[in-house]
């Protein structure tokens, strides 16, 4: 009988041990199928990356989706000025060094992305590196020169440059950046060689205009956002305007083609939100979502249009498809105008 209960004690000792390890293995189980519980996107601040110096296009529409973002999200959006490069060495701290959990994305534009790969055999950078969230911004090119400067039509401008092409001086934001390339198309239709022209490179367009106000350069040619804040000071006049047709914002300025000197629109600004490539859809496709609602949003057009921001919102997809378009375009145009490298 003491045998028996001896047994009996194992017997019940072996169900409890085997009670517990069965558990603890359920424990295991759960614990290791179990999804984290976290708080919902952003729950931290974010840095937006502007490629360029403060005060041009890119910084301006910049800050007015990090202002949007942040009441929308409760989150600040802090905008970081990384100027330099022709915006190459700010567009890779966001698209290279930053960490892709969504809390670094770049304001991309042209001048860091299909410009960049169209004139460069070994880019830096390539549309591989990013996610877009969508377009946000189109707008048109504008020929500027100093309030006071001696021609009053971008005809007379013209003639006096395939007349005296050493004598013009004009500024460029960057090796290949949107100036370049439309300065090299102009030069090419009106029959200049634009080595014998000098062309400065500026960190931002807010610098460019500030050297055409100031007479440190004869010609300025950047987006109609960029030009207003000292077109509206009465600093500068603008010559033409890069569009099919007259513009809205615009309307007395003609266009290139109107006056006769040059046929068609071969390069436009644009601005994009940009994400680094291992960033989660997720976050991205959050992002894309309320960039469509913003774009609608009254009280945000019309911020826009006191900066003479032209909202032209393109969903991620779409926008993808936009700029390897431009790439091709401007590959061909970089090495027809010999600056692809």
């Amino acid at each position: 009988m003491k045998f028996d209960n001896h047994k009996e004690a194992d017997m019940s000792w072996l169900r409890r041990r085997a009670l517990a390890s069965a558990l603890t293995v359920v424990a295991v189980l759960l614990t290791v199928g179990a999804t984290p519980v976290r708080a919902e996107y952003p729950e931290k601040p974010i840095e937006l990356v502007v490629p360029f110096s403060a005060g041009g296009g890119t910084d301006l529409i910049s800050r007015l989706v990090a202002d949007y973002m942040s009441k929308k999200w409760g989150q600040p959006i802090i905008v970081a000025n990384k100027p330099g490069g022709g915006g190459v060495p700010g567009a890779r701290a966001a698209l290279k060094d930053g960490r892709p959990d969504g809390y670094t994305l770049l304001m991309d534009i042209h001048t860091t992305s299909s410009m960049l790969i169209g004139a460069s055999k070994n880019p830096p950078l390539t549309l591989d590196d990013r996610k877009y969230a969508g377009r946000i911004v189109r707008d048109p090119m504008v020929f500027a020169v100093k309030a006071d400067a001696p021609w009053k039509s971008f005809k007379e401008l013209s003639d006096f440059v395939k007349a005296n092409p050493g004598e013009l001086v004009w500024s460029s934001v960057g090796p290949a950046g949107p100036s370049r390339y439309t300065a090299y198309d102009w030069f090419s239709q009106i029959g200049v060689d634009p080595e014998k022209t000098k062309m400065v490179i500026t960190p931002g367009a807010s610098d460019s205009m500030t050297k055409l106000a100031g007479g440190h350069v004869m010609l300025a040619i950047h987006s109609v956002a960029e030009a207003n804040a000292m077109l509206q000071a009465g600093k500068i006049r603008l010559l033409a305007v890069l569009s099919p047709t007259r513009i809205a914002a615009l309307p007395a300025v003609p266009t290139a083609e109107e006056q006769g000197v040059m046929k068609g629109v071969r390069v436009q600004w644009w601005a994009a939100l940009a994400f680094p490539a291992g960033t989660p859809d997720s976050i991205v496709k959050k992002w894309e979502g309320a960039l469509a609602a913003m774009a609608k949003d009254p009280e945000f057009l019309k911020a826009a249009e006191r900066i003479n921001m032209n909202i032209d919102f393109l969903p991620s997809d779409k926008t993808r498809a936009f700029i390897e378009k431009e790439v091709e375009g401007y590959t061909d145009m970089a090495a027809k105008i010999g600056i692809r490298r």
